[in-house]
């Protein structure tokens, strides 16, 4: 499997050196954390039923565990120690492969994300000479020690890291669960259909969201995502298999994909830009209008190379006042007769939001003659999306957190009786605080309310929070002298309980030795100010009279 994931948004476009690809893309731009690794079940079977794509984690038991959400190089070695696995090379896939992309003599092969190897070994015992990269290392040493010397095994992230230890060409490039997390999918794609000799093939198992469970669809791909992809091959085969599409690509087009109006109207808003960029100059004014977001039409006269300009491409602005400049994606391009005809159909205010009435087709013919009018006018709509990749960040993001103060978390529970007295437990560790249930975030994936209702079971033996209870407060703490590191604190309403829950509560004594219920009166009398002070905020803030964010100093 692909260690190299991008956001779910849309992908730039961008010309690739031939030795290295994407290297203006740092690894903080690229996300993993839609991916799962999976024990390897005792079956050998594939983890998927039926059609519905299955990818729940489960643990060498066969029962299910929670998530495992990875967002770090790091993380990725962790949990391949772990064990976690994900499906193993099905029969169907084996047989896709033999029948479609038959090794030819000599043949040489480059498997994407090879994880722990299965693929890459596979691919040599049918007679390919296998590189095989990935960018975990734990997975990398556990391919070389089950499959020995079947694949040069490389550690190389293909989105970010220099390609030269590549070979020059290959036969077959395989992508199994990759492509639904490359962060430039078409660019990325298209770099590596360079790298395929004449008349070679490159292979992409993915699943396919419609066979997928909602809450793991970040892990496929949609349909027209699979169009926008296939548009970029002269030849491209689709087979569906056990929720798994097996997509057979030849011949890289060298033309541009086709822009997103091209697309169902629904889902042009969401493809990606187009590789085409066109330079508009505009006046310092009028870039300060698009600079903040009021000035949403650009008008221009229809001569050939503004009328080439087509619905997805890009358009940079420069401010002629400067050296600034900004990016668009054009929305839309409608042409008109004249400039009375076009002012009489769009919107003057995101023309130029700063026209007086009536001054407005003044200006437009102030700038263009009356024999440039007569080329026709053009109305370029666009938003506020980018159309252009993002700079690289000045730091990787294991470099990045050396350089910021580290917090701990927490996530707490308010829980109040029918009378709304707030019950409290008291604790054995420390300067003995009374304590609202919950506690920090020391479980890997977990979030703060996530943590609060596992800990309230564990302190109390109570189940809450179930639904979405509403946040009463955010604390933050600052770092001192007993406390070396910031904390933020996340308290939600527990709500009250009844008698019966109250009858319930069972307190573990290795954490809490007394739990009670007072009012706040005799709270404050109880407790030191400062941990005083958070429960009145709760308090204050569940009755809406107080802000909702407590700042505060060890």
């Amino acid at each position: 499997m692909a260690l190299v994931a991008g956001r779910r948004t849309a992908r730039a476009h961008r010309s690739v050196h031939p030795h290295r690809l994407g290297g203006h893309l740092p690894r903080s731009s690229l996300r993993r954390d839609g991916l799962e690794l999976k024990t390897p079940r005792q079956s050998p079977t594939p983890h998927l039923p039926s059609s519905r794509c299955d990818t729940s984690t489960t643990t060498a038991a066969g029962k299910d565990a929670p998530p495992q959400m990875f967002t770090s190089q790091e993380e990725w070695d962790r949990g391949y120690a772990d064990g976690r696995r994900y499906r193993q090379l099905s029969n169907s896939e084996q047989a896709l492969l033999a029948a479609h992309v038959p090794a030819p003599t000599s043949g040489r092969a480059l498997d994407v994300g090879c994880g722990i190897g299965d693929l890459a070994a596979h691919l040599a015992d049918v007679g390919y000479t296998v590189d095989a990269v990935d960018w975990s290392q734990t997975a990398l040493a556990e391919a070389r020690a089950r499959h020995g010397r079947a694949a040069r095994w490389l550690h190389l992230d293909v989105e970010s890291d220099d390609w030269a230890s590549l070979a020059d060409a290959y036969d077959l490039i395989t992508l199994r669960f990759v492509a639904p997390f490359l962060a430039s999918r078409d660019r990325t794609l298209q770099a590596l259909g360079h790298r395929l000799r004449p008349g070679g093939t490159l292979v992409i198992i993915t699943p396919l969201a419609a066979d997928t469970p909602a809450e793991r669809r970040g892990i496929a791909l949609e349909e027209d995502e699979l169009a926008i992809l296939q548009r970029l091959w002269s030849t491209a085969e689709r087979h569906d298999s056990e929720g798994l599409v097996f997509l057979v690509l030849r011949g890289p087009r060298q033309d541009e994909p086709a822009p997103p109006d091209s697309l169902p109207a629904d889902r042009a808003q969401d493809a990606p830009p187009s590789t085409r960029q066109h330079h508009f100059n505009l006046l310092g004014p009028y870039y300060r209008q698009v600079e903040s977001g009021r000035k949403t039409i650009e008008v221009r006269v229809a001569t050939p190379k503004k009328a080439a300009v087509a619905a997805g491409d890009t358009i940079v602005f420069h401010d002629q006042d400067s050296d600034r400049e900004l990016d668009i994606v054009v929305q839309r391009i409608t042409p008109y007769a004249s400039f009375e005809e076009l002012l009489n159909a769009e919107d003057p205010s995101r023309i130029d939001p700063d026209a007086r009435s009536g001054q407005l087709l003044v200006n437009l013919r102030r700038i263009y003659p009356p024999d440039k009018e007569a080329l026709g006018a053009l109305a370029f709509e666009f938003d506020h999306r980018p159309a252009r990749p993002g700079h690289p960040l000045p730091m990787t993001p294991a470099q990045y957190m050396h350089t910021v103060p580290h917090h701990t978390v927490y996530g707490c529970l308010y829980v109040r009786d029918q009378h709304d007295r707030p019950v409290q437990l008291r604790s054995v560790y420390g300067s003995r605080l009374w304590q609202f249930p919950g506690g920090n975030l020391d479980t890997q994936g977990e979030d703060p309310l996530q943590t609060a209702c596992r800990e309230t079971v564990e302190e109390a033996g109570l189940e809450l929070g179930s639904g979405s209870p509403r946040l009463l407060l955010m604390h933050f703490l600052h770092a001192g002298p007993r406390l070396p590191l910031n904390k933020i604190g996340f308290i939600f309403d527990g709500g009250r309980l009844t008698p019966a829950q109250l009858r319930k509560i069972r307190i573990d004594p290795a954490e809490h030795d007394m739990w009670a219920i007072h009012d706040l009166s005799e709270w404050q009398h109880l407790m030191e100010p400062r941990a005083f002070a958070r429960l009145e905020a709760v308090e204050r803030a569940r009755l809406g009279e107080g802000p909702t964010y407590l700042m505060a100093h060890t």
